[in-house]
C-alpha cells in the first residue's frame, strides 16, 4: 500500500520491498524475475589434475595468443568452471584440456590446490601393523636420503607396498616430491617411521611425512609442497604448529638431514606450515610476477619469506645468467 508521505516500502504476499528511491505520492520498485538467487561460487564442472612435468601455463583467455598470467605444477588438481574451443577456465584462468586429465569420485587436495594420491600398503603386510590407534596428535617430518634420479614420491609408494619394504619393515603415512603427495596409510593407522619402537610415542601418536630428495628434484618445491600437506593434517585434526616435529625428535637421528644442515631451513618450513605461502602481500605479488617470467621457480617457497644461504646464492646465479 502506498501512504501519502511517499512511503518507500510495500507489502507483496507477506514479503516487504524497498524501493531505492521516493517521489511524492509514488512508489518506486524493481522488480527482476523470479527464481533462485545466484550462488555465492560458481559451480564446477568438474575437478582435473594437470599432468605434464613441467606442469601448464595460465593464460588470460582461451587460447595460446592470451598472455600468461602465471602456471599449475604437475599434479595440481583444478575446477574447470567453463569449456570453451578445447581450454578451461580456472579461477586462476585459462588452461589447455589437452594437458589435464579428469580425476574420478572424490580426492582430498591440499590448500593449494595439489592432489593427495594414495598407494596404500597392502593389508597383512608386516611393516603395516594395522592398529587403528594413532591419535594423530603429532606430526613427524623426514626426509628419504634416498638421492637417486627417478626416487620421487611414487616410487617410494610402490616400495613401501613391496617385499623389499616389508622386509625392512618400515612405513610411514604420505611421501612428497616436487608434484605429488601419495598417502601410504591412514591417519589413525600406527606406523615404522620414527625408530623409537613399536610402541614408542613417534610410532603411535604421529604422522609420518617423507620429503624426497632425489637428484633432479626440485627440493625447495617438495618442502613447500610438504607444508601444504602439514597445513591440511593440521587443520584436519587440530595439531598446534609445536608439536610439527623433526625425526630427531624422536630418536635422535640426524633427520630430515638437508634441512637440519641448512641455518634457518627448519624455521623456514615452520614458516610455510603455518600459512605464510598464501601472501597477499607485496612479497606475493613480486614472487607470483617473477614467477610468470620464469626467473625463479617453488613460488610456494619464495613466499615463505625465510630463504636458505644456498637457494638465495643459486637464484642470484640464475639471475645473472639470464642477462
Amino acid at each position: 500500500m502506498l501512504d501519502g508521505g511517499g512511503s518507500s516500502q510495500c507489502d507483496f504476499g507477506g514479503e516487504r520491498i524497498t524501493a531505492s528511491r521516493k517521489v511524492h505520492n509514488w512508489i518506486c520498485v524493481y522488480l527482476k524475475q523470479a527464481g533462485q538467487a545466484p550462488p555465492d561460487k560458481e559451480e564446477s564442472m568438474g575437478k582435473y589434475k594437470v599432468t605434464p612435468s613441467i606442469g601448464v601455463n595460465i593464460r588470460s583467455g582461451p587460447g595460446t595468443s592470451y598472455g600468461k598470467v602465471g602456471a599449475y605444477p604437475m599434479g595440481t588438481v583444478v575446477d574447470v568452471l567453463e569449456v570453451r574451443d578445447g581450454w578451461g577456465r580456472t579461477t586462476k584462468g585459462w588452461v589447455s584440456l589437452a594437458y589435464l586429465e579428469a580425476v574420478e569420485g572424490p580426492q582430498r587436495a591440499t590448500d593449494t590446490g595439489l592432489a593427495i594420491q594414495e598407494h596404500i600398503i597392502s593389508d597383512g603386510r608386516e611393516n603395516r601393523p594395522g592398529r587403528d590407534t594413532n591419535p594423530d596428535t603429532y606430526i613427524t617430518i623426514h626426509e628419504t636420503g634416498n638421492t637417486a634420479k627417478g626416487a620421487d614420491a611414487a616410487a617410494h609408494g610402490a616400495y613401501l607396498d613391496s617385499a623389499a619394504g616389508e622386509d625392512a619393515l618400515v612405513s610411514w603415512h604420505y611421501t612428497v616430491d616436487d608434484h605429488a603427495i601419495v598417502q601410504h596409510l591412514p591417519d589413525y593407522e600406527t606406523a615404522y617411521h620414527a625408530g623409537d619402537g613399536k610402541d614408542g610415542p613417534g610410532n603411535a601418536t604421529s604422522i609420518g611425512i617423507e620429503i624426497c630428495v632425489n637428484a633432479g628434484g626440485d627440493f625447495a618445491q617438495a618442502q613447500a609442497n610438504a607444508a601444504s600437506l602439514v597445513r591440511q593434517l593440521m587443520e584436519e585434526h587440530g595439531i598446534p604448529i609445536d608439536r610439527v616435529v623433526q625425526h630427531a625428535h624422536w630418536n635422535g637421528k640426524d633427520c630430515p638431514k638437508t634441512i637440519r644442515a641448512t641455518t634457518g631451513a627448519w624455521e623456514g618450513f615452520l614458516a610455510l606450515c603455518r600459512g605464510k605461502t598464501a601472501g597477499v602481500s607485496e612479497l606475493g605479488a613480486a614472487v607470483d610476477k617473477l614467477a610468470a617470467a620464469g626467473l625463479i621457480n617453488s613460488p610456494d617457497y619464495w613466499k615463505g619469506g625465510v630463504y636458505s644461504a644456498a637457494n638465495v646464492q643459486a637464484l642470484i646465479i640464475k639471475w645473472a645468467a639470464s642477462l
